[in-house]
């Protein structure tokens, strides 16, 4: 259950910033896709399968197989060990989809590509643009202070979820749904 309500709320994203949009009444510069372009879907269940295991044994001995169920409206609720399972997944969606350099981190041309794949809406294109870059920065602020910076275990699953959350949140600035 916990393992599906991070995926559902990895690929709902653009369908959460929807349902915001309709009781809003701010204008909208671009068009957010209804749903995750197919490909990052595909590698999504690849992913799933790669490393469903060690997700599911990590977060039972993290969480103490902790039997409360909470109900998750959006992914600011997570807790930092969610996060980190929600980052890993990321990075491995990142790595499949080559949008990561060889240390892991990801990469603008990559990101890019990955989130704007079968789009052809012109400004949420430049919103994904412009926000991979204002993201990246942000990350390469936070998480390159040093050469080995992302040898540490589990640091490239935060960069994804961070820089993921971020393209996000700046994605719904950019073209006007959010506050």
């Amino acid at each position: 259950m916990f393992y599906a309500s991070i995926i559902l709320i990895l690929t709902g994203t653009a369908t959460v910033l929807s349902a915001e949009i309709k009781q809003s009444n701010y204008t909208n510069k671009c068009e957010i896709p209804a749903s995750a372009p197919r490909k990052v879907e595909e590698f999504i269940n690849q992913c799933q399968d790669e490393i469903k295991l060690a997700i599911l044994s990590e977060a039972l001995e993290i969480l103490n197989v902790n039997e409360n169920h909470h109900t998750r409206a959006k992914r600011a609720a997570f807790s930092d060990d969610e996060k980190r399972i929600a980052g890993c997944l990321l990075q491995c969606v990142y790595r499949k989809m080559k949008a990561v350099n060889e240390n892991g981190f990801p990469t603008t041309d990559g990101l890019v590509a990955l989130y704007t794949s079968g789009i052809e809406h012109k400004e949420y294109v430049r919103a994904t643009i412009t926000s991979v870059n204002i993201c990246l920065k942000m990350a390469e602020k936070k998480y390159l202070v040093s050469p080995n910076s992302l040898n540490e275990p589990g640091i490239t699953c935060d960069v994804a979820y961070d820089v993921f959350d971020c393209v996000s949140e700046e994605i719904g600035k950019y073209c006007g749904q959010t506050p």
